[in-house]
């Protein structure tokens, strides 16, 4: 696995460990502060049917002990239980045999079901009143469970976006070292076989002179691979100086590294930044050569064009070079990079990169002035 996956995965997995302990310890401070609220709810309604009781004496209780027990039965409707007893005389008990509380505020679980229990003792005169309440928590725990898948979901969701958008960032970081390491692998063996090839001796003087030559021709091929950095990294800091470029110039510093490529001049000047100007068409141009026996390169006031007869590209590769991305396969030959830095060149200018390719009329790349 490559480095900048293996580091993609800690930091994905550090980033899930944030999200989900973030959102855990939301849901469990929103929980704590339903259950406080509730606690207070049954205690404000087991204090008033405590004080209830207080104010009857026992005779009163037996008396009004079956309408107790209807008010029990209401209360059973809505999921809760009491227990009234003055001494030893019960006047209402809406509880199943076996449920219990020790404690004064606690919550059980009765028959699978929770409950909170709250258990109170007064002393009256000569009488122990105890209330018993017991208020089902499923009306408090279902909307908690609800409440916790959302989370879920909505973490999955955003740690999943979140991970899409890191993963093709750091991708994007890493594809330039890839393409500099594909691009820098050539010139370097070339000087080192060579080199190597030198230091054998017993070399005639012609072997010598083409293993310098080649030497010095990968050395210019590092001088510029150097110069594309540099530009790149000038085109992502954005500074870049606007000048008025005169094209003839220009095209005729393309025809002397190119011979064979034909030139047309259709404007006197346009208006970029010389260094970038210069790197994007002789990047274009390289492709192009590459690509095919005839090239021609226009300049006019509407923009660059440059165009080549040799293979069709597919649609998926002109989709990939239209939107920027890292040609795979071999599908760009070796100028990866040099497509990414003229997409670069172009989105700074505020220009627009366009590639077309048609098996009658050839490939042509299109630099359109302006947005």
């Amino acid at each position: 696995m490559q480095l900048w996956k293996k580091n993609f995965l800690a930091v994905y997995l550090l980033l899930l460990l944030v999200i989900y302990g973030g959102l855990l310890l939301l849901d469990a401070y929103i929980s704590k502060n339903e259950m406080e609220l509730w606690v207070e709810r049954a205690r404000n309604s087991e204090k008033s049917i405590c004080d209830l009781a207080e104010g009857l004496k026992e005779e009163e209780i037996s008396r009004i002990s079956m309408g107790m027990n209807r008010m029990a039965e209401r209360f059973l409707t809505q999921g809760v239980r009491i227990r009234i007893r003055m001494n030893t005389y019960i006047a209402a008990d809406s509880f199943q045999k076996g449920d219990r509380a020790d404690g004064p505020v606690e919550i059980q679980n009765w028959k699978g079901i929770d409950y909170l229990v709250i258990r109170e003792e007064r002393n009256v005169e000569d009488a122990v009143i105890e209330v018993m309440y017991a208020e089902n928590l499923e009306g408090l725990s279902q909307p908690q469970a609800r409440r916790m898948w959302i989370f879920c979901g909505g973490g999955f969701l955003f740690a999943a976006v979140l991970g899409l958008f890191l993963y093709y960032t750091m991708r994007r970081i890493n594809r330039p070292v890839n393409q500099i390491a594909h691009e820098l692998r050539t010139p370097l063996t070339g000087i080192r076989g060579y080199a190597e090839y030198m230091m054998m001796g017993g070399l005639t003087e012609e072997d010598q002179f083409y293993a310098a030559q080649q030497i010095v021709e990968s050395a210019r091929s590092l001088e510029d691979i150097t110069e594309k950095l540099l530009i790149m990294g000038n085109v992502r800091k954005g500074s870049i100086r606007m000048e008025r470029i005169r094209v003839g110039k220009v095209l005729g510093e393309l025809k002397e590294k190119y011979p064979g490529v034909e030139t047309v001049c259709q404007a006197e000047a346009v208006d970029g930044d010389a260094t970038l100007v210069r790197c994007l068409l002789e990047n274009l141009t390289a492709n192009a050569v590459n690509a095919g026996q005839q090239v021609r390169v226009t300049v006019d006031e509407v923009g660059i064009k440059v165009w080549n007869d040799g293979e069709t590209l597919d649609a998926g590769t002109v989709r990939a070079l239209n939107r920027g991305q890292e040609l795979q396969n071999g599908r760009g030959g070796r100028h990866g990079y040099g497509i990414s830095v003229c997409q670069e060149i172009a989105k700074v200018h505020g220009w627009r990169l366009v590639y077309r390719s048609v098996k009658e009329e050839g490939t042509t790349v299109v630099c359109q002035f302006g947005s």
